[in-house]
Formats: C-alpha cells, sequence, structure tokens
C-alpha cells in the first residue's frame, strides 16, 4: 500500500544548475519540516546524488544515461510514491510514460520561460498532469496560454549559501581597491548577456577609473568575451566555476544580471542575501523579485547605457542604494525554502485529495 505522501521527484539533467539546486532544497526542505519519505529518479553521474544521499528517509534510484534514461527505472519505481514530480523537461518526459505502465499522478515544474515545442507527445504530457506549476507569473502566463488550464505559482528561492568568513574577507581584501561588478552565470552570452555588461563597463571607465569586472561561470562564449573585453580595454576577470560561490558575491559592489531571458533568476536572490544591490533586465520572471526602485534596478535587455547609468547611480547615491539592499533582504525573507516546501506540501495534498 502506498503511502499518502510519498512523493518522487524526477530530475535527469545532466549537471548542476539552478533547477538542480531547487529541487535539492525542496527535497531537504520536505524532510526538514515534514519527515517525508521520498524517491528520487536521476541520472547515475547526476550531482544531486551527491549532494542528497545523506539525507535521511530518501531513496535514490540512479538511471543509467544509455541508450536514454527517459526509457529506463520504470520497474525500479513501480508507481510505489502516491505522486510524482518532474523538475525539468526530460523528467516530464518519464512520468508522463511512467504514468501509462503504472497509473500514478504527477506534476511539472516549468523553470523556463521558452514555449514548450507544440507536438501531440507533448499535448499529452502537459494535460496529463495534474498540476503544471510555474516558477515565475511570466513562466505561468505562458503556460495558461499554450495549455488553457490552470497554473499554480511557485517561485524559486534563495539557498541559502553560507560563505566561508575567511576565504569570504581574504576575496574582499583583494579586490578592496576597485569598484567591482559582478555577474554569475554560464558564459553564454544569448542567455545572460555578459557582453552588456562589458560594454557597460566600457563606458564607465572614466568616472570609475578602478572598475573591475568579475564573471564566474563557464561556458563556450568565454574566448569570445575574453576577446571583447580585451577590445573595449575593460579590466576583467572570467574565473570560472565555482563551487564556493557565496565567498565571492560579498566583494561585489554591483551585481550587473543583463539576461535576455530568465525563468526567474534565482541567483538574485542570493546576492539580495549578501546585501549586494542588483540590476537586472526587465524580462521574464526576473520582475517578479526585482521591483524596480525597491528591491533592485531595471533595465531593458540589452540596453548597455541604461546598465551604465544604473551603475553609476548606485556608485553615487548611498540612500539608494541603501534602500535596495533593504528591499533585497524582504523579497529574500519571502522567498526561502520553507515557504516553498509548505506550498507544495500543500499542493501534493490538494492533489491526492482530488485522486
Amino acid at each position: 500500500m502506498r503511502n499518502k505522501l510519498y512523493i518522487a521527484h524526477v530530475n535527469l539533467a545532466h549537471g548542476f544548475r539552478g533547477g538542480e539546486r531547487q529541487t535539492e532544497l525542496l527535497i531537504k526542505a520536505l524532510y526538514e519540516q515534514y519527515q517525508l519519505k521520498q524517491i528520487l529518479v536521476c541520472r547515475e553521474d547526476s550531482p544531486l546524488v551527491d549532494h542528497l544521499q545523506q539525507l535521511p528517509e530518501l531513496e535514490i534510484i540512479k538511471l543509467r544515461n544509455k541508450p536514454d534514461a527517459r526509457l529506463s527505472g520504470h520497474c525500479s519505481l513501480k508507481g510505489r510514491a502516491a505522486i510524482m514530480h518532474a523538475h525539468e523537461a526530460r523528467a516530464a518526459q518519464w512520468v508522463w510514460l511512467h504514468s501509462w505502465f503504472y497509473p500514478t499522478p504527477y506534476l511539472i515544474t516549468r523553470r523556463v520561460p521558452e514555449k514548450i515545442r507544440d507536438n501531440l507527445i507533448n499535448r499529452s504530457i502537459n494535460s496529463k498532469a495534474s498540476a503544471l506549476v510555474a516558477i515565475s507569473s511570466a513562466i505561468a502566463k505562458g503556460l495558461q496560454t499554450q495549455f488553457k488550464r490552470t497554473v499554480e505559482l511557485i517561485p524559486s528561492v534563495n539557498a541559502g549559501l553560507k560563505p566561508d568568513p575567511q576565504n569570504s574577507n581574504d576575496i574582499k581584501k583583494y579586490y578592496a581597491d576597485f569598484f567591482v561588478i559582478g555577474q554569475i552565470g554560464a558564459l553564454v552570452d544569448r542567455h545572460k548577456g555578459q557582453s552588456v555588461t562589458l560594454k557597460a563597463a566600457a563606458m564607465l571607465k572614466e568616472q570609475i577609473p578602478n572598475l573591475k569586472v568579475l564573471f564566474l561561470g563557464s561556458g563556450d562564449d568565454e574566448p569570445m568575451l575574453k576577446g571583447l573585453a580585451h577590445n573595449l580595454g575593460v579590466n576583467a576577470e572570467f574565473l570560472g566555476f565555482k563551487n564556493n560561490v557565496a565567498d565571492y558575491i560579498p566583494a561585489f559592489d554591483v551585481f550587473s544580471f543583463p539576461s535576455n531571458y530568465e525563468g526567474l533568476g534565482s541567483v538574485l536572490l542570493d546576492v539580495m542575501a549578501a546585501q549586494v544591490p542588483v540590476i537586472a533586465s526587465d524580462t521574464g520572471g526576473i520582475p517578479d523579485i526585482v521591483l524596480n526602485g525597491k528591491s533592485g534596478l531595471l533595465i531593458k535587455p540589452q540596453d548597455s547605457t541604461a546598465l551604465a547609468d544604473a551603475i553609476l547611480r548606485l556608485k553615487t547615491e548611498p540612500a539608494l542604494r541603501s534602500n535596495l539592499v533593504t528591499g533585497g533582504l524582504e523579497q529574500v525573507a519571502e522567498h526561502s525554502p520553507q515557504a516553498m516546501a509548505t506550498s507544495y506540501y500543500q499542493l501534493y495534498f490538494r492533489l491526492l485529495q482530488q485522486t
């Protein structure tokens, strides 16, 4: 007999990005608050295994990557869970397929703003789901328009990242002579807009002679971005992917986030928690947490001039800076892992009552 709240989380991502961090935070918070027994279905090489294998009351089902992880592992679960929770697109295909063999309700969390490809399978996956969940109002609106159904809104949360005090202090001292513009994210310019940050920095070389740009993250566009920084004469460092990203954030004077599209941008909450003011694009789900003039400054995507103006304002207007830091901390308090776990716990219960 199935446990009434035995939840199977499915995440078939290869790496560990924002969605996987949110999956980890939810699983941990559900155990800490409700002591739920849970299952995690993931790839055998998923970083989630290392992050969660010591959590009590969690069974991990590891799927082999070949021939296709979406086709494996169904017999291991055998419909034992009361509800399946898909955390990304491949997982949505997995739970849909599993539901045909072992009738089990499932919900899907959608974290990206792109429209889902319109085909028979995707229509079936999303119409058969007991619930669709969006992490931002922009994603919710898109899903409602595409599938003509109610969409739940449960935003991503801050990770509660804790810097190592000594290391963080050393990093801050190292960059103490600079006015630091920081940006965190994969070096994929069409998505994260690092070139916009570099162009804005180039405009400020005279007003802020000690300006330095720090990029944390890796990606295919690193050579192009390094070349652009050199051509623009911008003092920029590319630090690569860092596991201890929280140690670097306090060294930032300003956080730049000129994304061209974004589901929500949960890293903004981590930066706000470190009391660093943010400037971000007015796109996707970003305005859900960056309230212009209250918890950050919003600019149009690809507008390097507006970004430069906003950076200069934050350098020269301490009152504005202080107000944005206060507003950012309010957003952090509203977006906690505990709040996310409560929202999903209540949703799971409601879906069980409907089955």
